[in-house]
């Protein structure tokens, strides 16, 4: 094989392997999130991890792609058994809109093109504005989502994360951001 030919296979490659989203939703099984990762060629198997202040499992996995990494994590309940919030993080030191309603690609490679439809039909409800960081809230008709975008670059890297959660649980992440807020300009830390 030429070696001009390999980087280009590479790239085709791993678009394809995009198209088999790894669409975990709240409320889902952690053997449903698992399978889907699995599935997502983009995505190394998740690995599950404790939360040393909560003591809360949770699980991640990393990829990479043309633009820069991607690491996707999903948070299950105490008992280990269900889904209860995803999110993509995205590292980048090219031009990125950000995870906006106009901007959905990476969205629905990661979650499916249902997800990506809600969240671009969803309503701006509130923003939280920190020294660093701005997270962004909309309601849609099937989950809650919320965006963050960091605001300086590390080392000429900028990074965004895009969550799904579900509705129930909307006002009061909006509520404990804006406490978090208010304690502090900084941001707190889970």
């Amino acid at each position: 094989m030429k070696p001009q030919l390999l980087p280009i296979l590479t790239a085709f490659t791993l678009v394809c392997s995009l198209s088999n989203p790894a669409h975990a939703l709240p409320g889902e099984s952690v053997q449903t999130v698992k399978n889907r990762v699995t599935n997502n060629s983009a995505l190394s198997p998740l690995d599950r991890g404790i939360a040393e202040l909560s003591g809360l499992p949770f699980y991640t996995s990393q990829g990479k792609l043309p633009d820069g990494g991607i690491v996707f994590s999903m948070s299950p309940d105490r008992q280990d058994q269900r889904s209860q919030q995803e999110t993509i993080a995205f590292e980048t030191s090219k031009s990125f809109a950000g995870f906006t309603r106009q901007n959905l690609k990476l969205i629905q490679q990661m979650f499916g093109g249902s997800i990506a439809e809600d969240f671009r039909r969803s309503s701006y409800v509130a923003r939280v504005d920190y020294v660093h960081i701005e997270n962004r809230f909309y309601r849609g008709k099937k989950f809650a989502y919320t965006t963050t975008e960091f605001k300086q670059s590390n080392d000429g890297r900028k990074f965004y994360h895009f969550t799904v959660l579900p509705l129930k649980d909307l006002n009061g992440e909006i509520r404990a951001d804006q406490q978090c807020r208010q304690q502090s300009e900084n941001g707190c830390g889970d």
